[in-house]
């Protein structure tokens, strides 16, 4: 069983992926009303209040282990921040005796160590439910061996495809396999699934130090996708995502290019739209919406 680490709350990464556990039954819940998650500050809370960050990421995992739970991080910055603080925890003696300190404080009993055991991250835990997956596709992103319908009859001879942009990693998270079945994925969607180096970088913390700065640099990152010739970008982090849909503008005008509209999709969303479910999928809270999206709205309203 999953208890949801929802931090953003109506967000895409939220409202889709809640979606996709309910069509494939995976079991989850959500946080008891009377209770709440720290905040622990994201990036910055490791710079400037680096026990407080420590400690609210450890009492995060720690309601959903004392009820026998794995916590499910939806998206990659949540997700970071869990791996990164229980690295430094087997690292840090200093710190291991803080957080039991303060737990025990707070009435919470727990062995820290098992810790590692009641974390998870929605797109690692695809790998375990292909099977399923693949039973529910009803449309595709292009040729299939099913030969089912594509998702937008504008764009059936070359398919769709997508550039991957994991988000920063936050640079010393050390991630282990999580996205590696992900290309085999895309192919039972019929989706080409594009992974380049750039595809790790991130400049979205520099926001809050130089905004011209991070628009203009994830300016670059977003153009480098974009001249790949792709449909759409899939994005694993709500800070890329904010920054590449609600501020694509800014990007565009600080890196200088000529504005070409692109959405950003993530897991979850490309899942639901090969579901046919897309209108589950929380496209609503998008600035940009998918073409393909356009097109189907298109033909309903012609039909």
């Amino acid at each position: 069983m999953y208890l949801i680490y929802d931090c953003l709350k109506n967000s895409p990464f939220s409202i889709a992926t809640q979606q996709v556990l309910k069509h494939l039954n995976i079991p989850y819940t959500t946080l008891d009303a009377n209770k709440r998650f720290k905040a622990h500050g994201g990036y910055f809370g490791r710079i400037g209040a680096l026990e407080q960050f420590i400690f609210a990421n450890v009492y995060n995992i720690a309601l959903a282990s004392l009820e026998e739970k794995k916590l499910l991080a939806l998206e990659e910055d949540s997700y970071a921040n869990l791996v990164f603080t229980l690295d430094l925890l087997r690292n840090n003696q200093s710190l291991r005796d803080f957080v039991i300190a303060e737990l025990q404080s707070q009435s919470i009993i727990l062995d820290i160590d098992i810790l590692q055991n009641h974390i998870a991250y929605f797109p690692a835990i695809l790998a375990n439910y292909m099977t399923e997956i693949e039973q529910s596709i009803k449309y595709s992103f292009g040729k299939n061996e099913r030969n089912l319908p594509h998702i937008s009859p504008n764009n059936t001879t070359k398919g769709f495809s997508s550039c991957a942009f994991y988000g920063s990693r936050h640079a010393d998270c050390n991630m282990q396999g999580e996205y590696k079945h992900l290309e085999k994925l895309c192919k039972i969607l019929g989706l080409t699934y594009l992974s380049k180096p750039f595809s790790l970088q991130s400049f979205t913390h520099l926001a809050h130090i130089d905004s011209e700065k991070a628009y203009q640099k994830s300016g670059d990152l977003l153009y480098e996708g974009i001249d790949l010739g792709v449909d759409f970008l899939c994005v694993f982090a709500d800070s890329t995502f904010d920054m590449f849909d609600n501020k694509q503008d800014l990007c565009t005008k600080y890196c200088k290019r000529d504005p070409i509209s692109i959405a950003s999709l993530n897991m979850a969303q490309i899942l639901l739209v090969c579901f046919g479910k897309a209108d589950e999928a929380g496209f609503e809270t998008h600035k940009i919406n998918p073409d393909f999206m356009q097109h189907n709205k298109a033909s309903k309203n012609a039909s």
